[in-house]
């Protein structure tokens, strides 16, 4: 009997003992390793791409055709700045943004959207392209490509990766980082 209860006790001070030893690798949180196209090196944590946008909103006040516009025309009273102020009035626009929880890199035709979560690196590379844009637009042009390696070891390979308004957000040791996407050549995440 007495050596059942050793036994019992010696499994349950083991059993403790790798759940101490587990629980700071599974609290920790990823980390993001970054290197820029211009050399800079950036160590995040509390890594997440944010997706910003914006929605143009529809007027509902305007009539829909000129058959609903009144018979007399309208009355406009004002100073000659409060009512260009009205007459110029400009649609209404939404802006939001949002955390990414995939990246859609292209292969041909054929488009692959990895939920990031799955995503150990991404690697992109970038080629000058002519384009028909004035320089004072943009100085330069590129066209970008990624290879994806995932957590399973899988190498995802795209001759056209573009992530419009993403940017990389994080924290450094010396405060909140934001860096666009475009300016990223490589992004490791260590989980």
């Amino acid at each position: 009997m007495r050596s059942v209860l050793r036994l019992t006790i010696r499994l349950v001070i083991g059993l403790a003992g790798v759940a101490i030893a587990v629980a700071p690798v599974a609290a920790q949180e990823p980390v993001a390793e970054v290197r820029t196209w211009s050399g800079e090196t950036l160590r995040l944590s509390q890594p997440s791409l944010e997706v910003f946008y914006t929605i143009p909103v529809k007027e509902e006040d305007a009539p829909p055709s000129d058959a609903a516009a009144p018979a007399a025309p309208p009355m406009l009273f004002g100073s000659a700045t409060a009512l260009a102020g009205a007459l110029e009035k400009k649609p209404e626009l939404l802006s939001g943004q949002r955390q990414a929880e995939s990246v859609t890199l292209q292969k041909g035709a054929v488009e692959r959207r990895i939920p990031l979560l799955s995503v150990a690196s991404l690697v992109f590379a970038r080629y000058p392209v002519v384009s028909a844009l004035p320089a004072h637009l943009a100085a330069t042009h590129f066209r970008y490509a990624a290879t994806a390696v995932l957590l399973d070891g899988t190498t995802v390979e795209a001759d056209y990766v573009n992530l419009g308004t993403t940017i990389l957000r994080g924290t450094a040791s010396d405060g909140r980082v934001e860096i666009p996407w475009h300016e990223i050549e490589t992004l490791r995440f260590v989980r």
